[in-house]
């Protein structure tokens, strides 16, 4: 692991244990055991490190969605894996969606990139459902505009959950999982056969 990735990996360690605004370059060179003149030769400011993070978080999106090329599994089993893997993610980048508005305004990059891929992530599901669909899995009678509409709810899902569940009370790391699974499942009942 190159400078540059211990820099990525310890920010992100740093930033999910106290937040994005109070670390500081400085705190993560501390930690890292390096100056932070080396830090600032990689990375010279916080959003370029910030928006380092939202980039890996973006691959391994694009990672998970081949996903759906497995086109010998139900669309449940395929759903469950989707969920377990998003989850994954969800406490990887934990900063990220907690601060997901902030990070948006603060890094207007982060917003552009994000909606260019709700826009993929749009056709890529629809055709995922149209598959299903002639499978006998997913309700072939649904409307483009809805499915679109659906799409957008699970960016919601995904995307906002995790703010949901703390504010609602979730305290317990045992259940935010199976509170996770149930939203999803709840979200995708209607349209499965």
């Amino acid at each position: 692991m190159n400078t540059k990735e211990k820099i990525i990996d310890t920010a992100l360690s740093l930033y999910n244990q106290e937040g994005i605004r109070t670390v500081t370059t400085r705190q993560i060179a501390q930690e890292m055991g390096i100056s932070a003149g080396n830090l600032h030769y990689h990375f010279k400011h916080t959003e370029d490190i910030i928006f380092t993070v939202f980039e890996q978080l973006r691959n391994d999106y694009d990672q998970m969605m081949v996903l759906f090329q497995k086109k010998d599994v139900t669309f449940q089993d395929l759903l469950l894996e989707f969920t377990k893997g998003s989850y994954q993610l969800i406490n990887k980048y934990k900063f990220i969606f907690v601060n997901f508005v902030e990070i948006c305004t603060w890094i207007p990059a982060i917003g552009d990139a994000y909606r260019t891929l709700v826009a993929q992530r749009e056709e890529q599901f629809i055709s995922l459902f149209g598959y299903y669909s002639k499978l006998g899995m997913f309700r072939q009678d649904v409307p483009i505009t809805i499915l679109k509409g659906f799409v957008r709810q699970i960016f919601i899902i995904s995307d906002f959950w995790s703010s949901s569940f703390a504010v609602l009370g979730g305290r317990f790391e045992s259940d935010a999982f199976e509170d996770y699974k149930q939203t999803v499942e709840v979200a995708f009942y209607p349209y499965l056969i």
